[in-house]
């Protein structure tokens, strides 16, 4: 049994491969990619043995990242290869204690396990000086490497019912988009506090080398440094970590091949929410439905969250370097940023496109209902963004240019995205997926398409940039004021032809729309 179950998973894991010559080719690529960047590090590290400072703290480092790497990220976010999951062998049957041990195995057949043990052992090669410690580290990497994924496997079976959750899912897509829009500043801060390297790395490196997370991969280094008491602490803590694992791994797999998958519930609904708020019109109903979107589906959250970490991201910067200018250039990017979100809300949709084209209703009322309610989440940061960092400084000259850039970019924005996404769509993440999924298949055509919208939106944006470069270098008010008047009736005439255009679009496309993204593409 336990070789037919593995079998399988080589079977459905080649078969994935021919489903898609586009998927074949990006994981190909990809693949190609992470393998050698794992080549490159590994030279790098074969090359400089024995120079490397902290040599025994680095190892454990990276020991600890791989398996925290994979103690978050899958569980939390994407999830494993869900073929084998056990909740689908329910039905069948077969004895807990055969398919327990057999699933477990099958976890270790995937190409991110293959590149985990792959990288872990490259990086063990900076012992190669001395044999004796070379070998404790190969056999350090491949337990550090399983201990990786059998965490990744038991968490992802804890987490099966909380991922079943919405607002689980919600949670943990925001705090991570959080901690890696954060993440630059967090290490550089951590990086200039501390006076030296060793300041930061060996006393973290001490504490997780007690953890399951590193209990393995300080062995070497305790062996190199002649602490054989403390590697027999290290490696004994490591065996009854792992051991542990195993065996609540294996209970849990039990327990979930006999359990059937957690049911979801749908949302309650109360009252008419923005339906009450809004006019009763075709335009006043499409942005009532489009407010609940950006209020609810997370992979609209991405625009909303970028709004308060661009400015704790510039002002950091600015901290760095002693220069804040960007934050006078927030409003505008915001501007931008949140104007483009609407540049993929067809494909969004997916199947609830079709309440737009069986009521039949008009290309024009679609366009300016989406667009609309993009205007109302966005208006009150972009006004904020472009006001308040010239109030603060008092460079009042500088507000009524910064004002006009502003507004002439969201308006702009949101008119070229209303045609574009009437134009173009390609795959995004389905309704309840992770926002960050990047469906395969087609990742060079939505490049393309995003990088077209945006270099469109830059040009057009020039007539107005003219008097707010010229406005800004003279320190010129009265500019600043042309600049504003320009970016108003710049800007509502974009939106207002981008809303006419893109109407007429949809109207002569809504078929071809519905099959697109019905199929999501």
């Amino acid at each position: 049994m336990v070789a037919h179950v593995l079998s399988l998973k080589l079977r459905l894991l080649a078969n994935g491969f021919k489903r898609s010559i586009g998927q074949l080719i990006g994981v190909i690529i990809g693949g190609l990619y992470a393998l050698g960047m794992i080549v490159m590090l590994t030279l790098a590290v074969w090359f400089t043995a024995g120079e490397i400072p902290f040599q025994a703290d680095i190892f454990t480092l990276i020991g600890s990242a791989v398996v925290l790497g994979w103690a978050i990220i899958p569980p939390l976010l994407t999830g494993v290869d869900l073929t084998l999951e056990p909740s689908r062998f329910v039905h069948f049957g077969i004895p807990e204690k055969t398919l327990g041990p057999a699933l477990v195995l099958a976890g270790f057949i995937s190409i991110p396990a293959a590149l985990t043990i792959v990288g872990l052992i490259g990086a063990s090669l900076m012992w190669r000086l001395d044999a004796a410690a070379l070998t404790l580290a190969l056999v350090a990497a491949i337990a550090t490497a399983v201990m990786a994924i059998l965490l990744c496997q038991y968490l992802v079976i804890m987490a099966t019912a909380l991922r079943a959750k919405r607002r689980f899912r919600e949670l943990t897509f925001v705090l991570l988009f959080v901690v890696l829009v954060g993440l630059g500043p967090i290490l550089s801060s951590v990086f200039s506090a501390a006076l030296s390297l060793g300041d930061w790395v060996s006393p973290i490196a001490a504490v997780l080398g007690y953890t399951p997370l590193g209990a393995f991969a300080a062995v070497p280094g305790a062996f190199a440094a002649g602490l054989f008491g403390q590697m027999a602490i290290h490696l004994l803590l490591g065996v009854i970590y792992l051991g542990g694992l195993y065996l609540l791994l294996a209970r849990a797999t039990a327990k979930a091949t006999v359990t059937p998958p957690p049911e979801q519930r749908a949302a309650t609904a109360k009252g008419l929410g923005f339906f009450k708020l809004l006019p009763a019109t075709p335009t006043g109903a499409v942005a009532a439905r489009a407010l609940t979107y950006w209020l609810k589906d997370p992979r609209y959250a991405i625009g909303v969250l970028i709004v308060p970490m661009l400015p704790l991201l510039f002002w950091f910067t600015g901290n760095q370097t002693g220069s804040y200018a960007m934050m006078y250039v927030l409003g505008p990017m915001i501007g931008i940023l949140m104007g483009f979100a609407i540049s993929a809300d067809i494909s969004y949709d997916n199947t609830a496109f079709a309440l737009h084209a069986l009521t039949g209703i008009s290309g024009r009322a679609d366009r300016a209902g989406r667009a609309l309610s993009c205007l109302l989440v966005a208006i009150i940061p972009v006004l904020a963004a472009a006001i308040l960092p010239g109030l603060i400084t008092g460079s009042f000259w500088r507000i009524p240019g910064d004002l006009g850039l502003s507004l002439a970019a969201l308006f702009n924005a949101l008119g070229v995205s209303s045609v574009a996404s009437a134009r173009y769509t390609y795959s995004v993440p389905l309704p309840g997926d992770n926002p960050m999924k990047t469906p395969p298949g087609n990742g060079l055509r939505v490049a393309l398409t995003q990088i077209l919208t945006m270099l469109v939106m830059g040009l057009l944006l020039i007539p107005v940039l003219i008097p707010y470069v010229i406005g800004w270098v003279q320190q010129s008010q009265s500019l600043g004021f042309i600049t504003l008047g320009a970016g108003l009736v710049l800007g509502v005439l974009l939106l207002l032809g981008g809303i006419a255009l893109g109407g007429k679009w949809y109207e002569k496309r809504t078929p071809e729309l519905m099959q697109a993204v019905m199929l999501n593409k």
